[in-house]
This record gives C-alpha cells, sequence and structure tokens, in this order.
C-alpha cells in the first residue's frame, strides 16, 4: 500500500510539472509570436518564466532520481523505486517552476493552469492521509494541509495595471508574489519531508497578510482581486484554528 500511495503521489506531482510547462511554453510562443512583449514588467514576467522552466528541470536532474536498480532476495530488480527525500526536492524544484505560474503573461491559459495546481494538491492530499493512517492526528494534519494550501491560493499574480500609482504597485505585487512563492515552497518541502503536522509559525502568515492587504487596497479602485481576498481571509481562519488545535494537543 505505502508503495502505491508513494507511486500515486508522485505521478500527480509530476503531472503538476507537466501541465504547468505546457501551458507556460504556449504562453511565451504567443507572447513572441503576437509581439506582445513592450515594456519593462512584460519583459521581467517572460524572462521570469524562462528561467522558471530552465532552473526547475536543471534542480530536478542534478538533484532528483526517480528510477534505480535495486537488490531484492539476490536479484537485480529492474522495478522503479523512489529515493528517499526525492518529494522534498522535487518541492523545490515545484517551487521554482511556480515562479513563472505566478505572472499573467500573454497567452496565459487559466483552467490549464489550474488544473496543474489541481495535481499537485491532491499529491499532497495522498501524502496527509498516508499521514494519519501512520501516526493518527487526523484534525492537526488536515487543517496544515488545508493552511498550505490556502496560502498557496492567497499569492497574488503578477498583473499589469493602469492605476496611478503603479510606480508603486508594479514593484510591491513583485515581491509579495516571489516572496509568499519562497515561503509556500519552504513550506511544502517541510511537508513532504515531514510528517504532515505543521507548526503554523506566525511569520509566514503576518508577511502574507501584510502583502496582499498592500496589494489588494493599491488596485482596489481598478479591479478587487476577489479570488486572493478570499483566500488570504481562509488562510487567516485556518491559521488561527490550527494554532488553537496545536495548543489543544500540546495541553494533553
Amino acid at each position: 500500500m505505502t508503495k502505491k500511495a508513494d507511486k500515486a503521489q508522485m505521478i500527480f506531482l509530476l503531472l503538476y510539472f507537466l501541465i504547468l510547462t505546457v501551458e507556460r511554453v504556449i504562453s511565451l510562443v504567443t507572447s513572441f509570436t503576437n509581439g506582445h512583449i513592450f515594456n519593462a514588467l512584460d519583459w521581467y514576467m517572460t524572462v521570469l518564466t524562462v528561467l522558471s522552466i530552465a532552473g526547475a528541470y536543471a534542480f530536478m536532474l542534478a538533484k532528483c532520481r526517480f528510477t534505480v536498480k535495486h537488490y531484492d532476495n539476490g536479484k537485480v530488480s529492474a522495478a522503479p523505486a523512489i529515493e528517499e527525500g526525492v518529494f522534498g526536492k522535487l518541492a523545490i524544484a515545484a517551487g521554482i517552476l511556480l515562479l513563472g505560474g505566478m505572472v499573467h503573461t500573454e497567452g496565459t491559459i487559466p483552467p490549464i493552469q489550474f488544473a496543474s495546481y489541481g495535481m499537485i494538491l491532491v499529491s499532497m492530499a495522498i501524502h496527509t492521509a498516508r499521514c494519519v493512517k501512520q501516526h493518527g492526528g487526523a484534525v492537526i494534519r488536515w487543517l496544515s494541509f488545508g493552511y498550505i494550501v490556502a496560502y498557496s491560493m492567497s499569492i497574488p499574480v503578477v498583473y499589469q495595471t493602469g492605476i496611478e500609482l503603479s510606480w508603486l504597485f508594479v514593484p510591491l505585487e513583485i515581491v509579495v508574489s516571489a516572496g509568499m512563492v519562497a515561503l509556500f515552497t519552504v513550506m511544502l518541502r517541510w511537508f513532504y519531508n515531514g510528517d504532515g503536522e505543521y507548526g503554523f509559525p506566525a511569520l509566514p502568515f503576518i508577511l502574507a497578510l501584510i502583502g496582499d492587504a498592500g496589494v489588494l487596497i493599491l488596485r482596489w479602485n481598478e479591479e478587487i482581486n476577489f479570488f486572493v481576498l478570499i483566500f488570504i481571509v481562509v488562510t487567516a481562519a485556518l491559521f488561527i484554528a490550527g494554532k488553537l488545535a496545536s495548543r489543544s494537543k500540546a495541553g494533553k
């Protein structure tokens, strides 16, 4: 059962890479063929997307091993084996690729992007279910899963804007988006390397709350980003619930 769960977890995680990479490549081709790259933000988003794809796969090739031959009762088997700690390494690669997924380039296809994110969420859910089965503590572990997922969904996508304070908004959204991706990557690596129970440290949540608030407020009159607004509220609710659950567990 553990081997089957490992394989399922791996398959869905790799589908995230495949689907998001295809979508990002389509977007890049569209940007170049339409001649859409004409200002500094366009160049930033395009270069970041190219580097994120190259960086993610370079990291995977350098650090990850997916199949090895191993001995079983004295015989060599060609059956695939998953290297210990590979999920944590793939989490870093996933975060690198996500940097390029959090910019709205010309030709972006949101449904395909959401499909790719869905794959990684299924992989995380499988890991959580395994941890609950092995260690118990369903409440705290599923709260941990929900919090990390909500946190990832509250990362703002970098968009073009026509607001008067664009000189302030654009650098802010770039920093907030990239910074939250980095924090989510740390969470994801911990998640896959650990037993599914998150400690709910305050600093990443506070930084997300401040960053999202700044991005939402500055662009409020142009367009309200309800997606980010809803998920930062959900993140806050799950953070509080997680803290209470952790204290309750510690008090037993």
